[in-house]
């Protein structure tokens, strides 16, 4: 009987120990709400392309080229900086049929904030999505992928889904574009979530030449590339 009792009660302790801000029981149910997302569950060969930090005038036309080489539409999480700066290339990431996302105004640090400063970068970046590209969305990144309670109930409270990634093609392991794509064939899985980025403070030549080898490469194994709403079935 004791030691039922002290198994429960490391069961108990284990499940409201706390980590990042949330206890493990709350980082389960969270993670399984439906808004924290990282891949869809299905046994389909599908997986979603996402680019983070753009548009960038050095990478983003290039990224697009290839995505219409190919035939195939991403989801683009961009910063509202960005977006204020190239907004004619925002608007053109969004009428060659791709999606955009919200990924903060301009990339903090998002655990490091107050309630209210997160909701201002979320909020900033809608606003110029709205006025600058003339949309709306309900898909969110944070940068760097970071959640805590108060990212997710800023998220929650404007019905937003945080999408994460399942794998990622820029690794510190794979230095090269070869490596890079083959690393994420290495992983994939039906319903992925493939993170790439178009924009930030490092090069993204590697990312660009990697594009079309990782596009060919799912393509050889059955996999169709979609959008994050087609993935997840949203509108």
């Amino acid at each position: 009987m004791l030691a039922l009792v002290l198994s429960a009660g490391i069961l108990l302790g284990i499940c409201f120990a706390r980590y990042n801000g949330f206890t493990l029981f709350e980082w389960w149910r969270d993670l399984h709400s439906g808004v924290v997302i990282s891949h869809a569950v299905t046994s389909e060969k599908v997986v979603a392309l996402t680019f983070d930090d753009g548009p960038d005038p050095t990478y983003t036309p290039r990224v697009l080229e290839i995505l219409h080489r190919y035939g195939v539409h991403a989801t683009f999480f961009e910063e509202g900086r960005m977006i204020q700066r190239y907004p004619r290339l925002a608007r053109t990431v969004y009428a060659q049929g791709n999606v955009v996302g919200n990924h903060t105004y301009d990339h903090p640090y998002l655990t490091r904030l107050s309630p209210k400063a997160v909701h201002t970068e979320i909020d900033a970046c809608d606003r110029i999505l709205a006025s600058e590209v003339g949309i709306s969305t309900h898909l969110f990144r944070s940068p760097r992928g970071d959640w805590n309670p108060t990212i997710y109930r800023e998220a929650r409270r404007d019905h937003d889904h945080l999408i994460l990634w399942t794998v990622a093609l820029e690794h510190h392991d794979v230095p090269t574009p070869k490596a890079m794509a083959q690393r994420v064939l290495n992983h994939v899985q039906p319903g992925a979530i493939i993170l790439m980025h178009d924009s930030g403070s490092v090069p993204r030549e590697t990312t660009v030449q990697a594009l079309p080898m990782l596009i060919e490469g799912l393509q050889k194994r059955g996999y169709r590339c979609v959008t994050v709403p087609e993935l997840l079935h949203l509108p």
